[in-house]
């Protein structure tokens, strides 16, 4: 599981650095913008891992012989973690603070 989701990171990494030099390259994603790929993202995320986590499973099951399923088929920890990573590598503009 640690070998997916250093991968999975990298994946992350890796389209945050595309979006940053093609699409939001001369000017920052809005915050709007940010939020949203972000949101979309995570649930791309919970597709991704909970269909790598299920295939991993499927393999080792196979394997040893018998039937194993997990007992969350679902990764939304992961899917957070991912989402978080994303938004936090992604270009966007600063939040605008309020003069006192």
């Amino acid at each position: 599981m640690i070998v997916d989701w250093i991968v999975y990171g990298l994946i992350i990494w890796g389209l945050a650095t595309i979006l940053n030099k093609t699409a939001f390259k001369n000017a920052p994603a809005s915050r709007g913008v940010a939020w949203g790929l972000t949101i979309l993202l995570f649930f791309v995320n919970v597709v991704a891992l909970s269909a790598a986590k299920f295939l991993r499973y499927q393999v080792i099951s196979e394997d040893i012989g018998t039937t194993i399923t997990p007992s969350n088929p679902l990764d939304m920890g992961g899917a957070f973690v991912f989402a978080y990573l994303f938004f936090s590598f992604l270009n966007k503009k600063e939040k605008v603070k309020p003069e006192q």
